[in-house]
């Protein structure tokens, strides 16, 4: 049975996910930069986001590494009822974002710039970006947009979130002369403005792309033509050269000769009935010698991205990205990100051309992903399914029959010990550097459980992203799975957010093809030693929490003694990402000491706001180490695989009978209790496991009955009804390494 998009009443807002990166980066912890003696380091890990506003008032956030340059970008429109469709750009290194109502007047009144994800991050500061007005004649008043200064044509200011939202507004609901009068461009400020299109010398061709709409007419100022160089993707001046929109059925490039790929998009971009359906029309290959004329036209985009279910269900989100790579140059990446519109909007679509032939020169894929659940906002669907789908050299059709037998059955379950809104992403990556298909982030209310039904294949892996209020100014939770691969058939039950949360290690899970290498979490390269944590973590392994970074209110310090001398610490800063330092040691052996202390504000909740975790263990230089592949010794995802994974620690918890708020009943508790080392070090025998309770914030301790061997162990006391358990623990090892952790509030007893 075929299924289309029903159409529900409101429900929360939804985050769309644009394609730009590889969900790679949402492995935990692999993203630091390098950093000095005693010093901690900006990390980035996707479940953390810092979160950021486009000119048209939609937030983004965005994460990656500068060695791996990748971007993931998250999006999505404040309106509830506004429909969510954005457009991205992806040249190499460089990721562009494009609002659906800003793309008329890109080159029309609004620069480049102010869709360039790393410049706007880097740009905005006090929820404010700076933007610098160009114009001829008398200053003019831009909705949104205060000015602070203006002299000669030039005038500096600033969007504030809800002065973008205005300004965004008027993008939706005016025709681009009646915005931008003649000479007036808004640039982000400290950049130059983009050059108008050109071409060097050799530019002697027009080339001239005619679209037919979606009623059969000559295409319109909402539609748009893109046009890129297969030979070498560098030869336009810039990507703002590669977007025309179509004038009474023409868009018109000046451009050398060789050959070239094209995309016509045609879209109904109804904004005041929040009404859209997208046609695209793919050129994958022609030749331009002399002045040539291509045509493309919103039927030839015949193919519906639908899916056929064994069990009923309704589209949620649909995502398209096309990856073309030049026989030089970086590859280009086109995507296409949509959501439900609202109860008053008609079903949005979004249709494709399909393709026979692979292109002559350089290559083309494509990836494609849906959400579909049984109501149209995931929050009240019992189950959803969550698809993907690659291509390489051709274009196949959208309509996707799903055998059920194909599919995993995941049950997650999302723990929160307060009612709450949040975010929530299933997110597929295929093993091709920096390509990503796409998904939405819906707001979801939490504590929930519910099943998925996910796609599986070659290279193919997910990612979770579960985000705990974030949309806050100061508080953010939530947890993040590593990528993971999936087999027909297979059955699995997730934890995520299980209390109690506390630092946890860097894992591999699975070896994910075209994800970046993980960050050991202590590793020792000749005598430096670096130190890798993720605060506030399940115990789930390749699960990270949301660690430390602004603008939340989470804090952190730590300390290393060697040989109980003090080498490195102090507070750390406001960062992405784990927790990350690095000390000098001397080159004998010795004994190293690491503290570290987290707090969170407790504004998602009471349950493990605050931890405190000692580890020891023995260290000695190995000039011949090397970790194995997919593993690094430096942060950022690079290469360097030459260091010694230290013998450091570990501990997971598990409390029996815990419900999804952190609760569980008043008597007998039983805390399971795992000990062990970091991935790769060479583990010695545990020897013993010791558990403490404690019912009044520390002040009074009750030791727990333990039973186990190996590592593995039960802590078993009596708990009074309604009581916050604060857990203190302590492992030790054959080799004379330990650690102690007491999490205060670890759980409640209701």
């Amino acid at each position: 049975m075929l299924h289309h998009r029903a159409r529900p009443a409101l429900a929360d807002a939804s985050l769309t996910l644009a394609v730009a990166a590889g969900a790679g980066l949402a492995a935990g912890g692999t993203g630091h930069a390098a950093a000095q003696t005693g010093e901690v380091s900006a990390g980035s890990a996707a479940a953390t986001t810092r979160s950021l506003f486009l000119p048209d008032g939609g937030r983004f956030g965005v994460t990656g590494s500068s060695s791996q340059k990748c971007v993931t970008l998250i999006s999505f429109s404040p309106a509830a009822t506004t429909a969510d469709r954005i457009q991205t750009i992806r040249v190499g290194d460089t990721t562009y974002a494009f609002p659906a109502a800003a793309l008329p007047y890109l080159g029309h009144g609004l620069d480049l710039s102010l869709f360039d994800v790393t410049a706007l991050a880097s740009a905005e500061s006090g929820g404010r970006l700076p933007v610098t007005v160009h114009y001829t004649g008398k200053l003019p008043a831009l909705p949104g947009v205060t000015v602070t200064s203006a002299e000669d044509g030039t005038a500096q200011g600033y969007l504030t979130q809800a002065g973008a939202t205005r300004f965004g507004a008027a993008l939706a609901h005016q025709a681009t002369a009646g915005l931008f009068g003649s000479g007036v461009s808004v640039a982000l400020a400290g950049t130059a403005p983009t050059p108008a299109p050109g071409r060097a010398a050799t530019a002697a061709d027009t080339v001239t792309v005619n679209g037919t709409g979606i009623s059969g007419q000559p295409a319109n100022d909402r539609d748009i033509a893109f046009l890129f160089n297969a030979d070498n993707s560098n030869r336009f001046d810039n990507v703002q050269a590669s977007v025309q929109l179509f004038s009474h059925g023409v868009a018109k490039f000046r451009v050398p000769a060789g050959h070239y790929w094209a995309v016509g998009d045609f879209s109904t971009n109804l904004p005041k009935e929040n009404s859209y359906d997208e046609y695209l029309d793919v050129l994958p290959q022609f030749t331009v010698s002399g002045d040539t004329t291509v045509h493309v036209t919103a039927a030839a985009a015949s193919s519906e991205v639908q899916a056929v279910l064994p069990r009923p269900a309704v589209a949620q989100d649909t995502n398209f990205q096309l990856i073309r790579s030049a026989a030089a140059g970086p590859p280009v990446s086109l995507g296409w990100s949509m959501g439900d519109g609202g109860p008053k909007a008609p079903n949005p679509g979004l249709y494709i051309s399909p393709t026979t032939a692979s292109p002559a020169v350089g290559t083309l894929t494509t990836d494609t992903n849906e959400q579909l659940g049984t109501q149209a906002y995931p929050t009240n669907s019992r189950y959803i399914y969550n698809l993907a789908y690659h291509s390489s050299g051709t274009i196949p059709s959208q309509r996707h029959v799903v055998n059920q037998a194909t599919l995993a059955t995941v049950h997650p379950r999302y723990y929160s010990d307060i009612r709450s809104l949040g975010l929530l992403a299933v997110l597929p990556q295929f093993n091709v550097a920096c390509s990503f298909g796409g998904a939405l982030f819906w707001g979801m209310h939490f504590p929930l459980q519910q099943t998925e039904y996910l796609s599986t294949g070659a290279g193919l892996s997910w990612t979770t992203n579960y985000i705990q209020t974030g949309f806050s100014d100061d508080t953010s939770g939530g947890q993040v799975s590593s990528p993971q691969i999936f087999a027909p058939g297979q059955q699995q039950t997730q934890d995520f957010g299980a209390y109690p949360l506390h630092p946890a290690p860097n894992v591999r899970v699975d070896s994910a093809a075209g994800t970046p290498p993980v960050q050991v979490s202590a590793g020792r390269a000749g005598n430096t030693l670096r130190l890798a944590m993720t605060a506030f973590s399940d115990s789930v392994p390749g699960h990270t929490g949301q660690g430390v970074f602004a603008p939340l209110k989470a804090t952190a310090s730590y300390q290393i003694d060697q040989n109980g001398t003090k080498i490195a610490g102090g507070s750390l800063p406001e960062f992405y990402g784990a927790v990350a330092a690095t000390a000098k040691l001397s080159p004998s052996p010795s004994v190293i000491r690491f503290t570290l202390n987290t707090g969170d504000s407790a504004k998602l909740g009471p349950l493990s706001a605050t931890s405190h975790t000692v580890w020891t263990w023995q260290s000695a230089a190995d000039a011949g180490a090397m970790v194995p592949a997919g593993w690094t010794c430096l942060p950022g995802g690079m290469s360097n695989r030459a260091c010694t994974v230290q013998p450091m620690m570990t501990l997971r918890y598990g409390v029996v009978g815990m419900g999804l708020n952190g609760s569980t009943g008043p008597g007998q508790q039983v805390v399971r209790v795992q000990a062990g080392h970091l991935q790769l070090a060479r583990a010695a025998q545990i020897t013993g496991v010791k558990v403490w309770a404690s019912f009044d914030g520390g002040k009074a301790w009750k030791a727990a009955r333990m039973t186990g061997t190996g590592g593995t162990y039960a802590a078993v006391f009596n708990a009074p009804a309604g009581a916050l358990v604060t857990l203190r623990t302590s492992a030790s090892d054959a080799a004379g390494g330990s650690v102690t952790e007491t999490i205060t509030n670890a759980y409640q007893v209701s």
